[in-house]
Parts: C-alpha cells; sequence; structure tokens
C-alpha cells in the first residue's frame, strides 16, 4: 500500500510539473463570431480549436499545450485578423489594439509582429498593383514586371534583416522562433549556424526542429571546411564518389540541380558559360541531380548540352545529395578549392563568373 501511494503522488507530481497550462482569452474584433487558435505545429489538415464569441465580443481558451508553445489566434471575419501567441500561462488578446500580452514573451511576439506587418502591408500594395495591372489589359513582359519585383525583393530583404536583428538582440528568447521559420531560407546560414552553436534558446524550440536537422549538412558547405565525399550513380547507373573529382587540384564547382526545377534551368546557361570558358584552365563541374526519373534527368542533360560529370541516386529531395548538404533549395551550389576545401557556396550568375575570374586573374 505504501508502495502505491508514493508512486501515485510521483505519477500526479510528475504530470503537473510537466504541464504547460495555458489559457488565452481577450477582446475579439468588431462583428466576429468564432475565434480560431491553431498551433503552428500542427499538420494544415488538423481543425484548429474554436470557441463562439460572446454578445461582449469576449472568447476564451483553455488547455494544455503539451511542450507545442507557438500558435496564432485568428477570427472569421474576411479581413484577416491574425496575432501571434505563445502558449505559456494566461495570455489576453486584444484585437483592437494589436497586442497579446500577460506574458513578456507575448508581448515581445506582439511588438515584432506589428513591426513585421508593416512589410506584409507593403507587399500585399505591390501584389495589388500588379493585378490591377493585368486587370487593365496590361501585358506582363519581364520588362513591365521587373520594377515590381526589384521594390519585393528588396522589401523582402529589409525583412530578413529585421529579423536577423530581432534574433541577435533576443538569443534568451524562445519568440524569435516564430518569425525566423518564415524566413529561414532568405537568412545567411552563418548566421543560423552560430546562433546553433551559441545554443540560441529559441534554436532549442521543437519549431526550429526542421532547420536543426540541416546545421550539420550547412556546415559542411561552410568555406574552409573539407568537403565531406559521397557516392551515387552516373548516368549509366555506375557508382562514382565525389572525391573522384574533387581535391585533385583543380577548383571544382558542385551544383545541386534538376530537370524539373525552372530556376535551375534559367540558371543552367550561366553555369555552362563558365564551364566553357574556364575548363581549359583546370575548372570542372560536378552536376548532383534531385531527379527521379532517368530519362528526364539524362534527357535534360543532352538537351542543355552539358559535357560535364553528372550523378544522381534518383531519390528527389531523399537524395544524399540533400542530406550531406543540408540542401532545402535548389539551385545551389559549392566551390570546392584544389586542396578539397569549400572556398564559396551559393555562387549564381554574376557572382559565379566573377569569383572564377578573380580564381584566374581576369
Amino acid at each position: 500500500m505504501k508502495k502505491s501511494l508514493i508512486f501515485t503522488f510521483c505519477a500526479l507530481f510528475c504530470a503537473s510539473a510537466g504541464a504547460q497550462k495555458f489559457t488565452v482569452s481577450g477582446l475579439a474584433p468588431m462583428n466576429a463570431k468564432v475565434v480560431y487558435l491553431r498551433n503552428m505545429e500542427t499538420p494544415r489538415d488538423v481543425r484548429p480549436d474554436s470557441v463562439r464569441v460572446t454578445s461582449d465580443r469576449r472568447f476564451s481558451f483553455q488547455s494544455d499545450a503539451a511542450g507545442h508553445l507557438f500558435a496564432q489566434v485568428y477570427t472569421d471575419r474576411e479581413v484577416v485578423d491574425v496575432m501571434p501567441v505563445i502558449l505559456n500561462g494566461d495570455v489576453v488578446v486584444d484585437f483592437d489594439l494589436r497586442v497579446a500580452h500577460g506574458t513578456p514573451e507575448n508581448l515581445l511576439a506582439s511588438q515584432m509582429a506589428a513591426r513585421m506587418s508593416g512589410f506584409n502591408e507593403q507587399m500585399e500594395a505591390i501584389e495589388a498593383e500588379v493585378t490591377e495591372l493585368q486587370k487593365s489589359g496590361t501585358q506582363l513582359t519581364p520588362e513591365v514586371i521587373a520594377p515590381f519585383q526589384q521594390r519585393y525583393e528588396v522589401l523582402s530583404q529589409e525583412m530578413s534583416q529585421t529579423v536577423k536583428e530581432f534574433c541577435d538582440e533576443n538569443t534568451e528568447s524562445i519568440v524569435p522562433a516564430y518569425f525566423l521559420r518564415d524566413v529561414i531560407y532568405q537568412i545567411d546560414r552563418s548566421d543560423v549556424i552560430r546562433w546553433a552553436d551559441a545554443k540560441a534558446k529559441f534554436m532549442g524550440t521543437s519549431l526550429m526542429a526542421p532547420v536543426n536537422s540541416r546545421v550539420e549538412g550547412w556546415r559542411r558547405g561552410e568555406p574552409g571546411t573539407m568537403f565531406t565525399d559521397l557516392e551515387e550513380n552516373d548516368v549509366d547507373g555506375k557508382p562514382h564518389k565525389l572525391s573522384e573529382y574533387v581535391g585533385k587540384g583543380n577548383y571544382v564547382l558542385i551544383d545541386f540541380w534538376a530537370s524539373w526545377c525552372g530556376p535551375c534551368l534559367r540558371e543552367l546557361p550561366n553555369v555552362k558559360a563558365a564551364y566553357e570558358k574556364y575548363h581549359p584552365k583546370g575548372f570542372d563541374i560536378v552536376g548532383l541531380s534531385f531527379d527521379q526519373d532517368h530519362k528526364a534527368w539524362t534527357g535534360a542533360i543532352n538537351r542543355i548540352g552539358m559535357p560535364w560529370h553528372h550523378l544522381s541516386d534518383l531519390k528527389g529531395w531523399e537524395t544524399v545529395a540533400s542530406t550531406t548538404y543540408g540542401i532545402n533549395a535548389i539551385p545551389a551550389t559549392l566551390l570546392v578549392g584544389p586542396d578539397g576545401k569549400i572556398v564559396a557556396n551559393g555562387l549564381r550568375a554574376e557572382k559565379l563568373l566573377e569569383k572564377l575570374a578573380e580564381i584566374y586573374g581576369e
């Protein structure tokens, strides 16, 4: 009996200690009838929690976060009302003031959300301008679209820089994970690796788990790092190691691409121009394909005319090239020096040609 009581007490204590009870309540917008609470780590096909708004515009949720702390609160109105919330303790959301408070982390999240909404509004305005042009019958040629794309890209870069600075300023908080997730692949990998090495609190959240799984691969692609070998088959199905071509005394570009990737196909003329200009001086290329269809892969090689080395395990995004180097978007490149160490990553278009001109003294 004594043992049973001790066990029961321990079980209850451990359960309560591990629980992350929260309440999210507050003031809904005018005319809102339903408020939704969606955990950001829940699959999109899972319905969010919802509550009816009372006659005095009040709503309330109460549950256990169970380790999943990042959520969004929004309404059924046509105007999109989305508020970030951190599910720790009692959170009070005021849609009129666009703020969630009750804990320091929720207040911090609201302040950052306000800054980010400014970028989003400007981006939406650009998209609206393009839509209006299209409705007016204007042909959206590359020349017409270019100024809009340029403005959009500037805003995107400013947004990413704002998130980077927010992360640097709040390494002891989990809140940056909420915003970093949306721009993670626009942030310089060296910054992400730096935050991981410094054990920034936000990097330890479950929201960052997919990113952390790639950080080790990103480290392998950092300049100054010795390349990591891998093995895949050539177009005839014969296995080859990357080390057969890399670290043999010449500069080698490792090009991650696929026949189905539009941006890759648009980039290939630049890669081909680099090969034709510098191959006589020893420059070489190894293409690592993310294809799954052998015919599509080899067909693109022959159609475009790509006379360099080609390898693939035809596993798509599960290719060993992706898992080894943490490649999450293509096209991607690694330039390896004669000694087998990474010289640069992410070289494309003019940057690739400029780097090779620097190397070969032109």
